[in-house]
């Protein structure tokens, strides 16, 4: 046990110099702009899918609009650090997970390290939705091994309203609801009234309340019509997969898939272990549409929760295994940041060479590579309910006409 005190150490700090690094070297993402210019907008009393149209839930959106209301004119890394408190949350209850399962301190504690540093090298130190769901599902699991069953229905679902994905976890947990604690129809019954609760609350909200289309919301939380048929060949030619693009999506996910083997599971044994499984399984659907890699962080939960399950199993020859998975993913990402470390510097010039014509908080439609002008500079949309913050949206002759239009071209 020494010896994993003075691991879990060298690992909290090697983990805090990849925080600091990372809010030190971070710049907005490509996906930033879409989720934190919502934020801004609700926190300015726009209402998602009535007055901005957008494909994705909204609450991770509600979440860091709280941000806007906090603050005036908030810094990015103000968003990466609650990004961080979420994926900590997400350690915090596989902590408990841990716990509950009888693991003991010291292994907890590594297993949570662990998860934190390959949620960020898994493009955790980038805004994305994936983390949200995580968080939601190790919830949901906790409250399920407590025999919490409408709360855990409740939590998956707030999963789902973080991405629409999130309804992948609801076989898996169909199945645990059923055999984690042996079946009785009462525990079913209070899970999926659970999971009700958020669905009923938004469809109140959205279409009773603020009188919005239950059409038109299926319509956009379905994407549907919201790709032109130009933008959607090009994103289909700009998507197509390679053996290497392959390769580094999942990297990470296959370096943790190498320690399972070494963990002796038996799903045929094991009905927890064989739907732990199931949950890998299912949650790699996304991954097979587009191969992000922060699309793979939607499979961690049951990855370390079988870690969790299996501790009785972490001989030497597993740790040392674990500590040489930890060793690539740490390099994998102190690379990632250095290889980008002057991005930030580069879009902070761009915003202020655009400042000169278009000041600060201007109506303007931004294409392209510098969506990131709606966080640095405050630009305004002049076209929400119509477009949203599209990422394939090309903007045709017509509607530069309409609208004040940027981009990098």
């Amino acid at each position: 046990m020494r010896q994993l005190k003075i691991t879990n150490i060298v690992w909290g700090i090697v983990l805090l110099v990849l925080v600091i690094l990372s809010i030190h070297y971070a710049y907005i993402s490509a996906d930033a702009p879409y989720y934190l210019s919502i934020s801004r907008d609700i926190s300015n009393g726009i209402i998602p899918f009535k007055d901005v149209k957008s494909i994705y839930a909204p609450l991770m959106m509600y979440l860091n609009s709280i941000i806007f209301k906090i603050f005036d004119n908030p810094e990015y890394h103000y968003f990466l650090l609650f990004q961080y408190f979420i994926i900590l949350v997400s350690a915090t209850f596989l902590y408990l997970i841990c716990k509950k399962l009888n693991v003991n301190f010291w292994r907890s504690i590594f297993i949570s390290l662990f998860l934190f540093i390959t949620v960020l090298s898994s493009d955790g130190n980038y805004i994305n939705l994936e983390v949200y769901i995580m968080m939601f599902v190790f919830i949901s699991f906790w409250l399920l091994i407590n025999k919490n069953y409408f709360w855990t229905g409740v939590f998956l679902a707030l999963g789902f309203f973080s991405k629409q994905y999130g309804i992948l976890n609801f076989l898996p947990f169909l199945f645990l609801v059923l055999i984690y604690h042996k079946y009785h129809y009462k525990n079913l019954i209070n899970f999926l009234f659970g999971a009700l609760v958020p669905l009923l609350l938004f469809l109140v909200y959205f279409v009773l309340i603020e009188d919005v289309s239950f059409i038109s919301l299926l319509e956009q939380l379905s994407g549907k019509g919201y790709v032109s048929g130009e933008a959607y060949a090009q994103t289909s030619m700009a998507s197509a997969k390679s053996l290497f693009s392959i390769l580094a999506g999942s990297k990470v996910f296959i370096l943790l898939l190498i320690p399972l083997f070494f963990l002796k599971i038996k799903p045929l044994k094991n009905k927890i272990d064989a739907v732990l499984i199931l949950g890998i399984a299912v949650n790699l659907i996304p991954a097979f549409i587009q191969n992000f890699q922060h699309y793979f962080i939607l499979t961690y939960p049951y990855i370390f929760i079988l870690m969790a399950r299996n501790y009785k199993n972490f001989d030497k020859r597993f740790l040392l295994v674990l500590n040489i998975m930890l060793v690539i993913i740490s390099v994998l990402l102190f690379l990632r940041i250095f290889r980008y470390k002057d991005v930030y510097d580069e879009q902070l010039r761009v915003s202020e060479k655009f400042k000169v014509e278009y000041p600060i908080g201007s109506k303007v439609f931004l294409s392209g590579g510098i969506r990131y002008l709606y966080i640095l500079n405050d630009y305004h949309n002049p076209a929400l309910d119509q477009m949203g913050y599209a990422y394939d949206f090309y903007p045709d002759e017509d509607f530069k006409k309409e609208y004040d239009v940027l981009s990098l071209e």
